[in-house]
């Protein structure tokens, strides 16, 4: 599906866009590692939708402001966006910290959100259960715990691997820092304020997740009321890029409920 690239000024942010597709917006917000990545999934939403995958600011070829502290600001960056493009109300995908953001804008802003499909969100602690921290691992060993399949992390790096992709890299780490606070990629405010969630959520797990494994699953679908929750198998912390078929037909299924 043919999409195009374009930056538009957010409040006086340069924010960085993919778009494509036809039919009704859908907002896809993407994990740690993904930014400025037009993935296969991307392109069997963008069958049904308007597909809008910005780049978080601080990723890709979004401006990373002196402003940006923590995710209730992206947050508010997103209802701005949503105000440039005159969108009043939009489903929204997000994977890990995408999914932290997208059920933190949900809590935030109920009136502005139809429905809600996160994979392997980030965003809450599991006492008891270990988790893979970003930020004492080498990127390449990283990039294995994102898969069952290790061979589909080549789907995450770019034809050209030089200097300015390790740069990018350690920017957008920086940046993904600044914004969780501690190691374990989670806000005990999330966790108090999930209850409040009053979008329909489908939650959508890979059951060898080695990021966040699957009792966080579990944990976050019974602090969303309501929420549907899937087990994905032989299936790693990135679902939308390691079980395509399956994530997009679950997402569609849902979204057209």
């Amino acid at each position: 599906m043919a999409h195009r690239s374009e930056f538009l000024d957010v409040r006086g942010v340069r924010t960085h866009l993919l778009r494509g597709g036809r039919g009704h917006p859908l907002l896809v917000l993407h994990p740690e590692f993904a930014a400025n990545t037009w993935a296969p999934y991307h392109d069997a939403l963008a069958a049904h939708f308007v597909v809008l995958a910005p780049d978080h600011l601080g990723f890709g070829g979004s401006d990373r402001p002196a402003s940006l502290e923590s995710i209730d600001d992206l947050v508010l960056h997103y209802v701005d966006l949503l105000d440039v493009l005159e969108i009043e109300r939009v489903s929204i995908v997000g994977s890990s910290l995408g999914g932290w953001i997208a059920a933190a804008f949900a809590v935030a802003h109920p009136e502005r959100v139809e429905r809600l499909v996160l994979a392997a969100p980030a965003g809450i602690k599991v006492d008891g259960v270990p988790r893979y921290d970003y930020f004492i691992n080498p990127f390449e060993r990283t990039l294995d715990h994102l898969f069952h399949d290790r061979s589909r992390a080549a789907q995450l790096l770019p034809a050209e691997y030089g200097p300015e992709v390790i740069v990018r890299a350690y920017h957008e780490l920086a940046t993904l820092a600044r914004l969780s606070w501690n190691p374990y990629l989670y806000d005990p405010k999330l966790q108090q304020r999930l209850p409040r969630l009053l979008a329909p959520t489908l939650v959508i797990w890979g059951e060898d997740d080695t990021v966040l494994p699957p009792p966080h699953a579990e944990a976050f679908a019974a602090l969303v009321p309501g929420a549907t929750l899937k087990i994905l198998r032989a299936c790693g912390h990135l679902v939308p890029f390691e079980r395509v078929d399956e994530f997009t037909q679950l997402t569609l299924d849902f979204l057209n409920a």
